[in-house]
Formats: C-alpha cells, sequence, structure tokens
C-alpha cells in the first residue's frame, strides 16, 4: 500500500474514519516485524490515517504463529507506544471483559473482534449484557428475547 493511499481516501470520503491494517510480523524469520510496522505507521498517519489496526501474519507459508487469546496485544500496544498513534488491537478477543481490561490497561484505543461476530451476530448484545450494560436489542429483534 502506498503511503499515500490515506489522503487519497481522506479526499474522496473527508468526514470518514481512515483505519489503516498491518500486519505487525509475518511470523518468518528475516521478514517484516513490528520496528517496520511502527515505521509504516507513522508516514500513513502523515498522510492522514486516523487509527492503525494491528493484525500479524497470514503472508507467508514459513510463518510461526502460536494463537491465543489477545496474542497480537502486544504488536498493538508497541505500535501505540512507539508511536503515540490511536490503534486497534485484534486477535481472539471474544471475551468481554479482556477487551476492557486491554482498554482500561492503555494497551489499545478499539477492540476488532470479526470472527467472534461471525459466529454470534449478537455479539454486541451479549457483550454488553456481559459488562452489566443494559442495551435494548433493537426493535424489529424484541419479539426474539
Amino acid at each position: 500500500m502506498p503511503p499515500a493511499a490515506p489522503s487519497r481516501v481522506r479526499a474522496a470520503a473527508p468526514d470518514a474514519a481512515v483505519f489503516v491494517r498491518f500486519s505487525a510480523t509475518d511470523a518468518a524469520e528475516g521478514g517484516w516485524d513490528v520496528a517496520d510496522t511502527v515505521a509504516a505507521s507513522r508516514l500513513v498517519a502523515a498522510a492522514g490515517a486516523d487509527l492503525i489496526d494491528v493484525s500479524s501474519g497470514g503472508l507467508v507459508p514459513e510463518q510461526h504463529i502460536v494463537p491465543g487469546p489477545g496474542y497480537q496485544v502486544d504488536y498493538a500496544a508497541t505500535v501505540r507506544r512507539e508511536t503515540g498513534l490511536p490503534v486497534a488491537a485484534v486477535g481472539m478477543i471474544d471475551d468481554p471483559t479482556f477487551g476492557e481490561q486491554i482498554l482500561a490497561d492503555g494497551r489499545a484505543d478499539a477492540i476488532l473482534s470479526g470472527r467472534e461476530w461471525l459466529r454470534d451476530p449478537h455479539y454486541a448484545l451479549r457483550a454488553a449484557a456481559a459488562l452489566g450494560d443494559d442495551v435494548p436489542a433493537p426493535a424489529q429483534y424484541v419479539r426474539a428475547y
């Protein structure tokens, strides 16, 4: 991705939030690492990115990744600490309390959880309830509860 891409998105959609996703590491010997991601994040931020979505791996066959809850959070925390930019953390963060703790600890500014939404399209309601929030179901869903 050219570093100027965020400025092009901003020009086309001036009111949109511009997120850029980086794979913080390709988890392969001699490959892309979190220091590269920090440098690239600074470039896209200068071009108008609002938030860096920090993921990892899946780029090369020889990668060495050990997935588990929050396994990519440290990458997001490093990018945040080194750049001062807002970051989103990902990586099997499907427990709402765990996600809240990551935010409270200042390790990320947002949590993104795509696979959990695929498993449970009502994840937002379940997460809110787990955190003690009373979020009403959408009107068209009320009769299902």
